[in-house]
């Protein structure tokens, strides 16, 4: 496991279970991930860090 999947587990061990990286985009990396609380599997968005902040700031 990746070192950036393993930080995402670790932060969202609690609900999500994150099992791989499904795809990636000039914004936002896509994984695969198991919902824990409601026993699904979904899709997790998560933006590059530059993307989420905010300009001039």
């Amino acid at each position: 496991m990746s070192d950036v999947i393993d930080r995402l587990s670790t932060a969202l061990a609690d609900r999500y279970r994150v099992e791989r990286e499904i795809g990636a985009g000039g914004m936002a990396t896509v994984y695969l991930a198991k919902d824990l609380k409601h026993d699904r599997k979904v899709a997790l968005k998560v933006l590059r860090p530059r993307v989420g902040s905010h300009p001039g700031h």
